[in-house]
């Protein structure tokens, strides 16, 4: 149950690269990129459109997130926490709470199976009330991996025009295919933050889901924050 509950608010990411998930918005001072203007040369039916580029994007951050899912037997799956990717250490935690469920789950990339495609997974965790923790860990095919920079470029994304996002204005759409039911759609603001992405899995469960990242943090991660008893 618990490792379900994890797993099923991200998509199942694969893939051998283990870098950086490109996720950051700098938030210093207040600041954001979300308000500068997009160039013509990115919007539909102007003369001045140019084919864009895939660009790079932010890799170490923290970052508040939140996600809709469903599927055929899940009508409504909401749920909202607090993520750390850390490329340098190899390591992604992932805090999460639900309806009676809250948890935190530690990722750790440097410890793989031989296959190198599970990672191990320590979760400590509250079900119903919270006066006693427990703990699990395993290895397991992870539900966000680290991404190098470039990682649109390398999916061959393909550009999807400017749209209005209900939370953050417009947006870059950039979407891809993985698999062979899979289509995936990052939303970028105008500095390349990926504020947004979206999933739809054509198969027998019609998946879809929409995940939001805001209070976007970019840079270096304090240590202390993988720490965990769960071992």
């Amino acid at each position: 149950m618990l490792f379900e509950f994890t797993r099923i608010f991200f998509l199942f990411f694969i893939f051998p690269e283990r870098q950086a998930l490109c996720l950051a918005q700098n938030t210093i001072n207040g600041s954001s990129n979300i308000t500068q203007a997009f160039p013509l040369t990115q919007k539909f039916y102007s003369s001045a459109f140019v084919t864009p580029t895939p660009p790079n994007i932010q890799s170490e951050f923290r970052a508040n997130y939140m996600q809709h899912k469903f599927d055929v037997n899940i009508n409504n799956h909401i749920i909202s926490g607090f993520m750390y990717v850390s490329p340098s250490q190899q390591k992604i935690r992932v805090d999460g709470a639900g309806d009676g469920v809250l948890e935190a789950s530690m990722f750790d990339f440097s410890n793989t199976t031989a296959s190198g495609t599970q990672v191990a997974n320590f979760i400590i965790s509250f079900n119903g009330g919270v006066t006693q923790p427990t703990c699990s860990s395993f290895f397991v095919a992870p539900f966000v991996l680290l991404f190098p920079e470039d990682f649109l470029s390398k999916s061959n994304a393909v550009f999807a025009g400017i749209q209005t996002d209900d939370l953050y204005g417009p947006v870059d759409a950039w979407t891809f295919s993985m698999g062979d039911s899979l289509q995936v759609t990052f939303f970028l603001d105008s500095g390349n933050t990926l504020v947004r992405f979206d999933f739809a899995a054509s198969d027998t469960l019609r998946t879809f889901a929409t995940t939001r990242f805001f209070n976007i943090i970019p840079g270096p991660i304090n240590a202390t924050v993988f720490e965990t008893s769960c071992q």
